[in-house]
């Protein structure tokens, strides 16, 4: 008998390297008997055939796996702005301590939240030895669009950091492609006008990209098209196994959270989400971002054209409330949920509808604050001064008031959140109203801020028991001459 040997492989640089087709040729020549040479040629030819397709497949992805390309949502994103929507009710006690916007938002989404106005993501893409351009990002939107989705609104305000590249997507308009972006806004000026974004082999290529939804909430794909190696390629790029999602922003006024940093403060009010669109615009140095600028940019849209500059808002609303009380979700046992509610409820009155003046609220008011504050007046006005009397214009020409924002949150040094489950809690109610008439007069007045005191009933419920005006953090007293 020959000597066995034992036949061993191993792939270096695409090349099969062994005595694979040697061993399967002696075993040819010195098998015995028909049935047997036959099965060894049968090997043979699959020794072969195994070979050759290894050899092809690794000469196609010689130099690695290929280009690898991903997309997530991003907590961390460059813009540290972020608004989700929570399809329930949620309170200011249940949110992470304010340490950062990432840290809401993250919270937000593992308790089933969608992005607001702006989805913010991080694209990572490498291309792994290979010569990768990539042409163009586009959004591919999945299903017909809905409406802005219900839920309490999330919203932290902070300081973004600019450490990728920047693109916009707007998936309102007709073709939602790649556009420059800046460290906050989005611009108007298509990313990939006269470049292109090249991979490298190893290091990845980090783009922040902030989705923008306004009117309407989609389901979407990101599509990235491109070259590899000179051939055409296209990647769709998903949320694992399902689309990305985004909610628009609403244009009915509600309830939300937010924090500019110091704590979380309920509010109340509408546009939470929606971003400044720049033309041109600006890096954190306060340089233009060279071709941001655009001829003209769509109109109807808030956009600013220099560092710092607030999105183009009427001061006062035009549309005449459909109620005299609009709708609102409060939680009774939530503190600054039933002091938010009563600065909307206070503030809204309409002459056209037989309100004779901030009194003729009480009925409305009077399931947030104690059997004694009602029988006592009812307190102050969140959208005057003076709780007894409206401007003389307003009576006379049967218009009505619209509480544009309010919000509520404890009074400075008391951060702590076990605060406002307390028997007794003081907080600090500020309003932005406006007074409307159907001829086109319009007013706004000052805002006030007032201090209310809430107390805890055995049921759980908080009602306000005292109000009191305060300009600084200080108590005023109430001047009954006043007019506001």
């Amino acid at each position: 008998m020959g000597e066995q040997r034992d036949t061993h492989n191993r792939i270096s640089n695409s090349t099969i390297h062994g005595n694979v087709v040697m061993g399967g040729i002696v075993s040819l020549i010195t098998g015995r008997g028909p049935r047997l040479r036959l099965l060894v040629a049968v090997a043979c030819v699959l020794a072969l055939m195994g070979a050759g397709t290894t050899y092809w497949a690794l000469k196609a992805t010689e130099g690695g796996t290929g280009p690898v390309l991903s997309a997530r949502y991003d907590p961390e994103h460059g813009d540290a702005d972020s608004t989700a929507v929570v399809p329930r009710t949620v309170k200011p006690t249940e949110l992470p301590a304010v340490t950062g916007c990432g840290d809401a938002r993250t919270w937000s989404h593992q308790h089933g939240a969608t992005d607001v106005g702006a989805s913010p993501l991080s694209l990572s893409m490498v291309g792994n030895g290979h010569t990768v351009a990539i042409e163009q990002v586009r959004a591919t939107i999945v299903g017909e669009p809905h409406d802005p989705l219900p839920g309490t609104i999330v919203n932290c305000t902070g300081q973004g950091e600019g450490k990728k590249v920047d693109m916009g997507l707007d998936l309102d308009a007709a073709q939602p492609v790649a556009l420059i972006g800046a460290t906050g806004p989005v611009s108007f000026a298509p990313y990939f006008t006269d470049k292109y974004l090249y991979l490298e082999n190893q290091k990845p290529e980090l783009v922040s990209l902030t989705v923008l939804a306004t009117r309407h909430s989609y389901d979407y794909v990101l599509t990235v098209e491109g070259t590899v190696d000179g051939k055409r390629r296209t990647w769709t790029l998903k949320d694992g196994d399902r689309p990305f999602r985004v909610s628009g922003v609403r244009t009915e006024r509600g309830t939300e959270i937010a924090t500019h940093g110091r704590g979380w403060e309920t509010g109340y009010g509408k546009g939470a989400g929606e971003r400044i669109r720049c033309n041109p615009c600006y890096d954190q140095d306060e340089q233009v971002i060279p071709g941001t600028a655009v001829a003209t940019a769509p109109a109807g849209l808030s956009f600013a054209s220099a560092p710092g500059a607030d999105p183009v808002q009427p001061l006062v609303p035009k549309e005449h409330p459909a109620a005299q009380t609009p709708p609102l979700t409060v939680d009774e046992q939530d503190a600054e949920s039933v002091a938010v509610a009563w600065a909307v409820t206070s503030g809204s009155f309409d002459a056209s509808r037989g309100d004779t003046g901030p009194a003729s609220v009480l009925r409305r008011v009077r399931p947030y604050l104690t059997p004694e504050l009602a029988a006592a007046g009812g307190g102050l006005n969140a959208c005057s001064a003076d709780g007894t009397v409206w401007p003389a214009d307003l009576a006379a020409r049967r218009g009505w008031s619209v509480v544009m924002w309010a919000s509520a949150m404890p009074l400075e040094g008391h951060a702590d959140p076990g605060y406002l489950t307390g028997d007794v809690v003081e907080l600090e109610v500020s309003a932005s109203c406006a007074y409307v008439a159907a001829d086109g007069w319009s007013r706004t007045p000052d805002g006030i801020s007032v201090r209310t005191r809430l107390e805890r009933r055995p049921d759980g419920r908080y009602l306000i028991s005292a109000t009191e005006l305060v300009r600084y953090g200080v108590p005023l007293p109430v001047d009954p001459t006043a007019q506001p």
